[in-house]
């Protein structure tokens, strides 16, 4: 995603394409690794934070690559 495109979203629009949130650094490109949004309800369903999931856990919510938003 170029710069531009970014300028004429709202940051809303932004997070929900990259599956939640994200801040906004012109000039640093936004990578994304795993579906955050999911990593999430997961947590909530188990009463965990995400700093309690296991390796093997965090491992089922990345992506085979990275999405970047350049």
């Amino acid at each position: 995603m170029h710069d531009e495109s970014i300028r004429e979203q709202t940051l809303d629009e932004v997070a929900e394409e990259a599956g939640g949130y994200v801040r906004y650094t012109p000039g640093v490109p936004l990578v994304v690794e795993a579906d955050y949004r999911a990593m999430s309800r997961y947590c909530i369903e188990r009463g965990i934070t995400s700093d309690e999931l296991t390796d093997e856990e965090y491992s089922l919510f990345l992506y085979d690559e990275p999405i970047v938003y350049a």
